[in-house]
């Protein structure tokens, strides 16, 4: 029993840990300008193709964005979850995303996007 009480302590000290904040999305990864450096899917790191190198993300502070993305440019508002995650949605409405934020520091970020086929991918970023 005491071996089942402290390893769901254990997990409980790990979540909350891991749980990146709303706060923390709109402090540390608001108003600033982060390219993207790596890519990973399945586990393999690469770099941007030629038409990612200008990939980017910069999620303002007044609520709106501006990414590129694959070599396009999208404009609109985000707001962020409970739950660590990024809700962008274009003006136009055609186009959204939801990532999940894994890490935020001062110089880099890793954030998370699950496309309709369950594929997931990790976006590295750093500071511009």
């Amino acid at each position: 029993m005491k071996t089942i009480v402290s390893l769901l302590l254990v997990l409980c000290c790990y979540t909350l840990k891991a749980q990146i904040t709303t706060g923390q999305i709109k402090n540390d990864l608001a108003g600033k300008e982060w390219k993207i450096v790596k890519y990973e899917t399945f586990g393999v790191e690469e770099e941007p193709k030629v038409e990612q190198l200008n990939d980017k993300l910069v999620l303002n502070k007044d609520m709106t964005f501006f990414i590129i993305e694959n070599g396009k440019e999208y404009l609109g508002n985000w707001t962020s979850t409970l739950e660590g995650k990024i809700n962008c949605k274009s003006k136009t409405g055609e186009w959204s995303r939801t990532y999940k934020v894994i890490t935020i520091a001062e110089k880099t970020a890793t954030i998370e996007y699950q496309d309709a086929d369950l594929t997931r991918t990790l976006y590295r970023l750093e500071v511009k």
